[in-house]
């Protein structure tokens, strides 16, 4: 008999539980989304977007889930969707109890921006390319000249990422520019010497060559004297010197 009621009792508790789970479940999808809450995890170290943009672009992709019931708002395709914009790294959205959508995107880090044939965008360290949007106001190496299929912004990326994880060159770096034979000049902020760097091939050797041109030579002879620094050819750097007129 004991055991009898004990069974009974077990079923009744189970019953119990799958009603109420379907109940609170019921419950839940009908209850209406309150309020929004964005994150941008990675704003400590990077500044290129902020949670207003955010919700900006919620309102754009018209993806507000306040007001909506909770079981109408479909997370996943909030997720798909803000993808779209080619701003953000990753977006994760879910639902919290009582009424909250959070939304946490990381953002893509651009390390150049290209202004060639006609085209404007920044790259990111994957090489994804971004659409040029105003929130993207630290200075980053500008690429101009011949950027096309012989010598193409991918090509141009490694180098880039180089100089954007390095303080020294991140600084000092302004301008890539390919030259009509494919070249890579670069254009300084402290100085005025064109920096022919060749092809891109071994070019942390060439900067690391271009670095003791700088502590040994520049440090003594002041950064105006020399016109131009070649760094084209393996193991070697020419200096020449600027005219007197």
């Amino acid at each position: 008999m004991k055991v009898l009621l004990r069974f009974l009792l077990m079923v009744v508790l189970v019953v119990y539980l799958f009603v109420a789970f379907f109940v609170l479940r019921s419950h839940a999808a009908e209850e209406k989304c309150l309020d929004l809450q964005v994150e941008v995890l990675d704003s400590a170290t990077h500044h290129y977007i902020s949670p207003a943009d955010v919700y900006r672009y919620i309102e754009e992709y018209d993806l507000d889930p306040c007001g909506k019931p909770m079981g109408e708002v479909n997370t996943e395709d909030m997720e798909r969707t803000l993808m779209l914009n080619g701003v953000l790294g990753s977006v994760e959205c879910y639902k919290e109890v009582g009424g909250t959508v959070c939304v946490k995107v990381t953002q893509r880090i651009p390390v150049m921006r290209v202004m060639a044939n006609g085209s404007n965008y920044y790259v990111d360290t994957e090489g994804h390319r971004i659409v040029a949007v105003a929130q993207y106001r630290t200075p980053l190496p500008l690429v101009t000249g011949q950027v096309d299929s012989t010598l193409t912004y991918l090509d141009l990326l490694p180098m880039a990422r180089y100089i954007y994880g390095h303080p020294f060159w991140n600084a000092q770096i302004e301008q890539i520019y390919v030259n009509e034979r494919h070249e890579v000049e670069l254009v300084p902020r402290v100085g005025k010497q064109t920096i022919l760097l060749g092809s891109v091939e071994d070019y942390e050797t060439k900067f690391d060559n271009l670095m003791l041109v700088y502590k040994d030579v520049f440090s003594k002879t002041g950064w105006t004297m020399y016109d131009t620094v070649s760094l084209k050819f393996k193991n070697q750097v020419v200096c020449t010197r600027r005219k007197k007129w």
